[in-house]
């Protein structure tokens, strides 16, 4: 581990850096308490790979290594990924992050990977998670005698950290299935929260009075789009950062802490899902920026119509106005949008702050390389950035 010294006349104490690896597991590290559900799919095109699972210590894969070109060549055409809740069984011995309630300690969530073509998605996400997690280093903190708080907790991520992989016959099967396991504590998909019921009838603060005001319903959903619309991009950024554009963002790509709209301060966004995942060039960049602003728009529409979310606030039917219709024509877009009675809450969102929620949007639709290849007309760093300003002025007032 490297070793990092402070400054001898301000602290006698050093901090040591010891590395977050992203190292295989074993099966019999985890028990799954529940099927969570099944993602079903299809590629257009197959690789092969040498990339090596261990298998599971109870000697129930079929030899002490196996990569997904070996899974490919047993021919299942019936790929799907499973998703099951599940925990160490034994919980990792580090302290809790802030906000970390002693039981979510050891939750995870287990994915399997089977058939041909979800073994190449695995080896996807997996290579995906070691440039996401290089420098998720953990910190132990303590002095020459070795005094101090010891291991500290780890950074909150805008992504749920891969936190292991294996190879292990399936729950319902014998043959060999390649699995990753990922922190989760009960998160949500994005996808879910404008149909999420809020209880409107538990008692709003009486004080301070301007938590009184920020908690009024209209207020708190629009407080809580804002956090959300925020978090969103920032962890596309987080990925791009590192050199890895998504290449599948949508609305259940996003994971959420809560869906309480009073809890909006404390609410977390986390992507997930890389298993399509290239490296960033000026085309997937945009690919990505261009799919984050169908997510956030759908967001925007579904969580605020006075309707709630219906067919005509879904991704689909949002992208034939805006694409189809109007040819991102903002100015038709917003004329649109503002003559729909159902679309009232929505566009007032929009307008907050001078418009710059319509700029934000409409330079993420717009988004497109630039001549030669040379970059893209916006980034997510810089959006990410006004949202946060944007959200941090509305919430003053």
């Amino acid at each position: 581990p490297h070793i990092a010294s402070r400054a001898p006349r301000t602290s006698p104490r050093a901090s040591r850096l010891a590395r977050a690896a992203l190292d295989a597991a074993d099966a019999d590290d985890f028990e799954i308490a529940q099927k969570l559900g099944t993602v079903t799919f299809r590629v257009e095109r197959e690789r092969d790979s040498a990339f090596t699972w261990r298998t599971a210590a109870d000697g129930s894969a079929e030899s002490a290594s196996l990569t997904s070109r070996d899974v490919d060549a047993r021919g299942d055409d019936a790929s799907c990924v499973n998703l099951y809740a599940g925990r160490y069984v034994h919980a990792p011995a580090e302290p809790l992050g802030i906000g970390r309630a002693e039981a979510d300690r050891g939750a995870v969530m287990l994915k399997e990977y089977k058939g041909r073509e979800a073994a190449a998605l695995a080896e996807t996400e997996v290579r995906a998670y070691e440039r996401l997690l290089f420098d998720d280093d953990v910190e132990i903190d303590v002095d020459r005698y070795g005094r101090g708080p010891g291991m500290l907790p780890k950074r909150n991520l805008p992504i749920a950290r891969l936190v292991g992989y294996f190879a292990s016959k399936g729950v319902d099967s014998e043959a060999t299935s390649l699995w990753t396991v990922q922190e989760w504590h009960g998160l949500r998909r994005l996808s879910e929260y404008p149909r999420a019921r809020q209880d409107v009838n538990s008692a709003v603060k009486f004080w301070p009075p301007v938590q009184r005001v920020a908690d009024e319903p209209k207020r708190a959903r629009a407080r809580f789009v804002r956090k959300a619309f925020e978090g969103c991009i920032k962890s596309v950024w987080y990925a791009h950062e590192r050199g890895v554009a998504h290449g599948a963002l949508d609305a259940s790509t996003f994971l959420c802490s809560t869906f309480v709209d009073r809890s909006a301060d404390d609410l977390d966004v986390k992507l997930i899902n890389f298993g399509c995942s290239t490296l960033c060039t000026p085309e997937s960049v945009v690919i990505d920026l261009k799919a984050l602003a169908v997510t956030l728009t759908e967001l925007v529409f579904s969580a605020l119509s006075s309707r709630g979310p219906s067919e005509s606030t879904s991704a689909e039917a949002l992208r034939r106005v805006f694409v189809d219709i109007h040819e991102l024509d903002f100015k038709r877009i917003r004329e649109y949008c503002e003559e729909e009675p159902d679309w009232v809450e929505a566009c007032d969102f929009l307008v907050d702050g001078g418009g710059e929620y319509w700029e934000v949007l409409r330079e993420l639709w717009q988004a497109k390389e630039l001549e030669d290849s040379i970059g893209v007309t916006t980034n997510a760093g810089d959006l990410a950035l006004r949202a946060e300003y944007l959200r941090e002025l509305l919430e003053r007032y």
